[in-house]
């Protein structure tokens, strides 16, 4: 099925935010936008397309993202924003620098680890003179009409660079410059949402939080070659995550996949989808990520207890093994009082295709077992029996 170039639909009121806040780079607060949200909800799309916009007014765009493989780098989000750019000018900044930053910024940054006046002082030990010295060179870099500061995926930011982050945030640069940061706000460490929470308190960051896809702005994205019916079926699978509606059509019978049932044989989940959603239970603790893949075997909605059962996990684990599962957004409460449903159905689909065979096999029946002591309808219960019955049952 054909679908067009990835582009931005709708996110109106989002760009006007973005738009707002480069216009008044360095002449009045914000200093930093922060674009929250699920993943492949469009984050690193709209900060895209702040840069475009922000380079076609003539601004100095810098752009960096963290890795989950580079948690453990110091100050690595800031390294793969300023790096190159500091590299190609370096000759340049030498004058502009004095010599104490110059020594701290090439503790941080491996285009100035070879300045002659390095002092090898240990980093870790005098961070408030690194912070400084990074507010210096920010400061230098934002000649009219300003510097944009893009920094993306910060969920997986290391220590050094979160607290670096805090540290702008709390004094910016008194330049025109504007942090542009992208993450998923329900995996990022505590110390990072406490800072951006203060930030925005105090107006110094404005949040863009960009919503699911309405039914015409999915059929607008899929394009003209995708209409009706198809669409409309693409987009009820998506929940409008731009991400997964993309990817659903592109995938064979992405729209033609019947709805999943208790088996999840027909759900059809594209390949990078599936990847995307198994990093995210990868990182799940082992308690959480078992209760997940019982949850996923009993359907939406669950009841935690119920998916305890299913999954053999011990009774007293699973309250804290839910609160992880909530924290990330990997379910979500529902009206109900002990009923909870997982944030997308294909979430679901890859914590249950994720698992062995035989296990899946075995969680069926201990569901069916669960429901049979707890005197649920055979109906109910029959959905469970269908996976896991044995010869004669």
């Amino acid at each position: 099925m054909p679908v067009r170039a990835e582009h931005l639909v709708g996110r109106r009121a989002e760009l006007a935010l973005l738009a707002d806040a480069l216009a008044g780079i360095g002449a009045r607060p914000p200093t930093a936008v922060a674009v929250t949200g699920e993943p492949g909800i469009g984050k690193t799309a709209l900060l895209a397309e702040l840069a475009a916009r922000a380079r076609d007014s003539g601004h100095l765009v810098l752009t960096g993202s963290a890795t989950e493989l580079e948690a453990d780098l110091p100050f690595s989000v800031f390294v793969d924003a300023l790096d190159r750019h500091v590299e190609e000018r370096a000759p340049d900044l030498a004058a502009g620098l004095a010599g104490g930053t110059r020594a701290e910024l090439a503790g941080l940054l491996p285009a100035l680890s070879d300045a002659t006046v390095h002092t090898g002082m240990p980093l870790q030990h005098e961070r408030y003179r690194a912070h400084r010295a990074v507010r210096e060179l920010l400061e230098l870099l934002a000649t009219a009409p300003g510097l944009l500061l893009v920094l993306d995926d910060l969920h997986w930011a290391d220590p050094g660079s979160v607290e670096l982050l805090a540290a702008l945030l709390r004094r910016p640069p008194a330049a025109p410059v504007l942090m542009a940061l992208g993450l998923r706000p329900h995996q990022a460490p505590d110390r990072l949402s406490a800072a951006l929470e203060q930030a925005h308190r105090v107006g110094a960051l404005v949040r863009v939080e960009p919503a699911a896809l309405g039914p015409d702005e999915s059929r607008q994205l899929l394009g003209p070659a995708v209409t009706g019916s198809a669409a409309a079926e693409l987009h009820r699978r998506s929940g409008g995550n731009p991400f997964y509606l993309q990817q659903l059509a592109r995938s064979p019978g992405g729209a033609g996949a019947r709805p999943a049932g208790p088996g999840l044989r027909d759900a059809g989940v594209p390949r990078a989808v599936a990847a995307a959603l198994a990093e995210e239970l990868a990182a799940l603790g082992p308690a959480a990520r078992r209760l997940a893949e019982g949850a996923a075997v009993l359907g939406d909605p669950f009841d935690a207890e119920l998916a305890a059962a299913a999954a053999a996990l011990d009774p007293a684990a699973a309250p804290a093994a839910l609160d992880e599962l909530l924290r990330r957004d990997l379910v979500r409460s529902t009206e109900l009082p002990r009923s909870f449903r997982f944030r997308h159905p294909l979430v679901r689909t890859a914590a249950y295709e994720g698992v062995p065979g035989g296990w899946r096999l075995g969680a069926h029946e201990r569901a069916a077992a669960a429901l049979g002591a707890l005197g649920a309808p055979a109906a109910a219960r029959a959905v469970h029996l269908e996976q896991s019955a044995r010869h004669g049952d």
